[in-house]
């Protein structure tokens, strides 16, 4: 895959690497700047998913996800918030 694609936002972005099991949760392995900041880290933990790879996706917002036996791995956008969120 490759991981040149960037979002379109304005907003500050972070990308978060995550890997779990389905139904189980999961855990932050890493927080970056940029999607291509990722690649080498993704790598990795795509490689080391114990049941290889079964399915590969990316959404149109640029996120991975990768499947493999009931593991999951995912490289995904998420807007930083600058201000306090108030509800009313």
């Amino acid at each position: 895959m490759e991981l040149a694609k960037r979002t379109t936002t304005d907003q500050p972005t972070v990308w978060l690497l995550m890997q779990g099991e389905d139904h189980e949760g999961g855990s932050v392995l890493g927080a970056f700047s940029h999607r291509e900041a990722a690649r080498g880290a993704f790598i990795t933990a795509a490689r080391q998913l114990p049941f290889g790879i079964e399915d590969a996706q990316e959404n149109e917002d640029g996120g991975l996800y990768l499947h493999g036996g009931c593991d999951w791995l995912s490289l995904t956008p998420h807007v930083l918030q600058q201000a306090e969120a108030i509800e009313p």
